[in-house]
């Protein structure tokens, strides 16, 4: 009896998720139209075959066929499935309009979460270097803290109440970081780390920033596999985690020039059990011979830390606008 109901049981999942699989796509124009947005004219630059979108007081989207993102006020936002194009006009997945499109174009539910006390969580840390820069051999760990305590420093002239996960050199196990934001009643959790390319690669470069995975999609460094039908107790926040991703993304790319390596998604072990919004940003490439020597430099850590505040900030303007 036990494994007929467990046979069940995964036939329901699998029913569910070819169900989903067979929700045709939608024309792209179409339903940006219902959110408020219009076709609007091409600038220099667009490629050929770009649609461009936008309306006053709503963010300005760029769409290319076959490109797995679209262009948000300029930043790259991944999709869970490339644009398509049917009779001459695009198409996205009901899945990307919905957890991508909605969430970024149109206005914010009433209930909205607080932004005032911020935990900030330095990556790595004690045993764990993460990432090392092969000549100046200036690691991750070291980089991520020193942000974070800038960072701090300059929410905490904005007003806001900013707590640290740590602030010296310790190892505090991935597990553990998120229960730290439930128990400090935190509004934002804000993960800072620094990316790394394969073995012998100095030259990948740019800015990404991670959100949860939201239900039912693929996560970006895993698009091949399955989507997780699975909800996270993260996964409450999960417009409040894109709106979070998108304002900080835009403000390091227009502060710093750095590559757009985009929002993306990610169903990391800081991210699943958080009972506030929050995201993960990979600030640079420690590993590349010259991003890697910017992020060593205190000059460049303070241009980043003054970013993300910005971001921050205009995230938390966001939430008290009406």
């Amino acid at each position: 009896m036990g494994r007929l109901v467990a046979l069940a049981s995964c036939l329901l999942v699998a029913a569910a998720a070819l169900g989903a699989a067979a929700i045709p796509d939608i024309f792209l124009g179409d339903s940006l139209r219902q959110l408020g947005l219009a076709p609007v004219a091409r600038v220099a630059g667009d490629p050929a075959a770009a649609e461009r979108f936008g309306a006053k007081g709503l963010p300005t989207f760029v769409a290319e066929p076959n490109k797995d993102y679209l262009l948000i006020e300029g930043v790259k936002v991944y999709l869970d499935d490339p644009i398509g194009q049917l009779r001459g006009k695009l198409t996205v997945t009901r899945i990307d309009y919905d957890k991508v499109i909605v969430p970024l174009a149109w206005r914010l539910p009433a209930a909205r979460p607080g932004s005032q006390r911020i935990l900030l969580d330095p990556g790595h840390g004690g045993k764990d270097p993460g990432k090392v820069h092969g000549t100046l051999n200036y690691t991750e760990k070291a980089a991520t803290l020193d942000t974070a305590l800038r960072l701090k420093l300059l929410l905490e002239k904005r007003g806001f109440e900013v707590l640290l996960t740590r602030d010296k050199d310790v190892a505090i196990d991935l597990d553990d970081r998120a229960p730290m934001a439930t128990k400090a009643k935190a509004d934002l959790f804000v993960s800072l780390h620094y990316n790394g390319g394969a073995a012998g690669d100095t030259t990948s470069a740019g800015i990404e920033t991670y959100c949860l995975t939201p239900t039912g999609q693929h996560s970006t460094n895993k698009a091949a596999g399955r989507a997780d039908l699975t909800a996270e107790p993260g996964n409450r926040f999960d417009l409040f985690n894109l709106q979070l991703a998108f304002h900080v993304q835009r403000q390091l790319l227009a502060q710093t020039g750095a590559e757009d390596r985009g929002i993306r998604r990610a169903r990391f072990a800081v991210l699943r059990t958080l009972t506030c919004p929050g995201i993960l940003i990979e600030g640079g490439f420690v590993s590349s011979r010259v991003e890697g020597a910017q992020i060593a430099n205190a000059a460049y850590r303070q241009k980043l830390a003054q970013a993300i505040a910005d971001g921050v900030a205009d995230y938390a303007r966001l939430l008290r606008a009406k």
